[in-house]
C-alpha cells in the first residue's frame, strides 16, 4: 500500500494487449513528442525456443514510484512528487541534459530529447487528471488493457471493471524489482 492515500497508478493487463502501439501514439499526439521520445511505449519480447515460442507485449511508462530514483540522482532538483495524485513531475526548464535520471530508472523512463537536449518522461497526463480526464494512453488502448487509478483502488481490483480483473503482480518477467523504487503499477498476464 502505497504512503500517499492519493497515488495514482497503472493497471495493465498483458493479456488484453494487441501491440497496436495506440498508446503510444496518443502520448505522441497529446504533446507533440518528436521523434525518438517515446514516454509510453510497448515492448515486445520473444521467449521461448521453437516450437514452443510465445511472444510477449508490455506496455510501459513512467511508474511515477513512491520513491523515484530519477529525483534521487537529478542533480539540480528538475524533479518532484506532487501529492495530490503522486505524479513524478520533471521540469525541463531545471533540466541540465545530465542523463543520470535515465542511469537511475531501473525502467527506462526517462528519455533524452535529441532536440532540446533535455530529458522528458511521462507526466501521467497530470494536466488531464487535474481536469478528472484519463491520461492519454488511457483513452487510446483498443483492447482496454491499460487503466489508471489510485493505486488503492487498483489492488482492491476496485478498478478496472470487474470483467477485466485477473490476479495482481507487482511484476512481469523483466522488470526490475519492485523494491528498488516502489513503483505504482500492477500487472496481471496470461498464467
Amino acid at each position: 500500500m502505497a504512503k500517499n492515500p492519493n497515488q495514482t497508478g497503472w493497471y495493465y493487463n498483458e493479456n488484453n494487449c494487441i501491440a497496436c502501439r495506440a498508446c503510444e501514439a496518443g502520448c505522441k499526439q497529446e504533446f507533440d513528442l518528436p521523434i525518438g521520445v517515446r514516454r509510453r511505449r510497448v515492448i515486445i519480447k520473444e521467449e521461448g525456443k521453437y516450437p514452443d515460442v510465445k511472444v510477449r507485449y508490455i506496455s510501459t511508462a513512467c511508474n511515477h514510484c513512491e520513491e523515484p530514483a530519477c529525483l534521487k540522482a537529478c542533480p539540480v532538483g528538475a524533479y518532484t512528487k506532487e501529492q495530490e495524485f503522486g505524479v513524478v513531475l520533471h521540469d525541463q526548464e531545471k533540466c541540465i541534459g545530465c542523463k543520470r535520471c535515465a542511469g537511475a530508472c531501473p525502467y527506462g523512463a526517462p528519455q533524452f530529447d535529441e532536440t532540446k537536449k533535455k530529458m522528458d518522461k511521462c507526466s501521467l497526463c497530470y494536466h488531464r487528471l487535474k481536469e478528472g480526464l484519463p491520461p492519454a494512453c488511457v483513452r487510446t488502448c483498443l483492447g482496454y488493457s491499460l487503466w489508471h487509478g489510485k493505486l488503492s483502488d487498483i489492488e482492491a481490483q476496485k478498478t478496472p471493471p470487474e470483467v477485466y480483473r485477473r490476479p495482481l503482480k507487482d511484476k512481469l518477467p523483466g522488470f526490475a524489482d519492485p523494491k528498488l523504487t516502489i513503483p505504482s503499477v500492477k500487472f496481471s498476464d496470461n498464467k
